[in-house]
C-alpha cells in the first residue's frame, strides 16, 4: 500500500471514528435529558439517524473489504481455484456494472432533495450525500478487484 493510499484509508478511519463518536454522544445526550432531567430534546435523535446513515455508508466500500462484508460462499469455497477466479470476476463485474449504470441516477436524485430534516433543517442532499460516495466507492473498488483478479496473484484475492 503507498504512502497516500495509506494516509487515504487512515483519514477515512478517523473520519468514521468521529461520526460514531457523534453519534454515540448525541446518544448519551439523549439518555441524559430523557431520563435523568426528564426534558428530552428531539436533535439528538436526528443527529444519531444521520451519523448512523453516514457510518454506514462511509464504512462499508471505503474502509472494508469484499471479505469482511457479510457473505455466502458455502458452494464457492467447493470449487477449484480458476472456477473461483471465474466466478469472482463475473460477480465483481456485474456488480461493478450495475452500480456503474445506477450512480448517474443516484447522483441526481440526492441532487434533487431539495427538503431539509425537521428539527435540524439540514438539507436532505447532505444527509443523504454519503450514498453517492458509496456508490463511487463500490465502482472503484470492484474495478481495482477485476484488476487485481487479473493479476499474477489472483489467489490472493479470492
Amino acid at each position: 500500500m503507498t504512502d497516500l493510499a495509506a494516509g487515504l484509508k487512515r483519514f477515512a478511519e478517523l473520519a468514521a471514528a468521529a461520526m460514531f463518536a457523534a453519534m454515540f454522544g448525541a446518544f448519551m445526550i439523549q439518555i441524559v435529558s430523557r431520563y435523568v432531567f426528564n426534558a428530552p430534546v428531539s436533535w439528538s435523535l436526528e443527529i444519531c439517524s444521520i451519523t448512523y446513515v453516514w457510518v454506514v455508508f462511509w464504512s462499508a466500500n471505503l474502509l472494508l473489504t469484499e471479505r469482511q462484508h457479510i457473505i455466502f460462499d458455502v458452494l464457492y469455497k467447493k470449487f477449484p481455484p480458476h472456477t473461483q477466479r471465474i466466478a469472482a470476476i463475473a460477480n465483481t463485474a456485474m456488480f461493478g456494472l450495475v452500480f456503474l449504470a445506477a450512480t448517474p441516477t443516484i447522483l441526481d436524485y440526492i441532487m434533487s432533495l431539495r427538503r431539509s430534516t425537521m428539527i435540524l433543517r439540514i438539507p436532505y442532499d447532505y444527509v443523504y450525500a454519503c450514498f453517492g460516495v458509496f456508490m463511487i466507492a463500490a465502482v472503484v473498488g470492484a474495478v481495482l478487484r477485476l484488476r487485481r483478479l487479473a493479476g499474477g496473484n489472483w489467489q490472493q484475492h479470492l
